[in-house]
């Protein structure tokens, strides 16, 4: 019995190297994470998100003022700075995503008019637009087109003189756009687009003055970052 238990012994010892170098012989890769740690092959954009966004605004537009026994035309045209919040919800089908998306936001001074019988700045108090989105995703990253309605309150205030003294009107008027979006993370994501704006002309009215203006278009070029639920 001695003799079959130390038999048995040695032929265990001597099998245990044998069997450690066989393995290593096989060269076995380590076994793969958990499936819970993978992030998706495609990168999913239904759902909804907010956002914020800055960016550079340029209107090209013409002031008339009818105050006196004719009326003069003033440009009003210029670039500023504006930025604001955003918000919509996508629905993606295959690699074409479809959307909803409002923003507001506000500028500075956008365009100026020191010339003699001028002397007045314009801004956007506030400005909204409420689009329809396509697009078309390359995994993360996402190129799309824009278009809807837009509006906003204008303000014509004099830069020297008191007069016009923040002189506000409402503007209606349509967008369309583009740009690309790309998802740093599964939550994350940076965008550049772009929104011509088309205003109706409208009358800044008051006491003081009576002013009309020409909208040819106003151009933005925005940079955004975005939370994704």
């Amino acid at each position: 019995m001695k003799k079959l238990l130390l038999s048995s012994l040695i032929l265990a010892t001597v099998a245990l190297p044998a069997g450690s170098a066989i393995a290593a012989d096989l060269d076995l890769p380590p076994p793969p994470p958990p499936v819970t740690e993978l992030r998706p092959a495609t990168y999913d954009w239904t759902g909804f998100y907010v956002g914020a966004w800055t960016g550079v605004a340029c209107a090209d537009a013409e002031l008339i003022d009818n105050s006196g026994a004719a009326a003069v035309n003033y440009e009003m045209s210029g670039c500023g700075y504006k930025g604001g919040v955003m918000g919509g919800y996508n629905h993606q089908f295959n690699e074409w995503v479809l959307g909803m998306e409002v923003d507001w936001g506000m500028s500075g001074t956008i365009a100026t008019n020191e010339e003699a019988g001028a002397d007045f700045s314009f801004g956007f108090d506030h400005i909204a637009t409420a689009r329809a989105k396509v697009g078309y995703a390359f995994d993360d990253t996402l190129f799309f087109a824009t278009g809807g309605a837009a509006w906003a309150r204008g303000d014509i205030d004099g830069i020297i003189a008191a007069t016009p003294d923040h002189i506000r009107a409402n503007q209606w008027g349509w967008v369309i756009g583009g740009g690309v979006e790309h998802a740093v993370t599964d939550q994350f994501r940076l965008r550049f687009d772009y929104l011509f704006t088309k205003f109706d002309n409208v009358s800044y009215s008051e006491a003081c003055c009576d002013l009309d203006t020409d909208w040819r278009g106003e151009h933005e070029f925005r940079l955004g970052a975005i939370w994704a639920f």
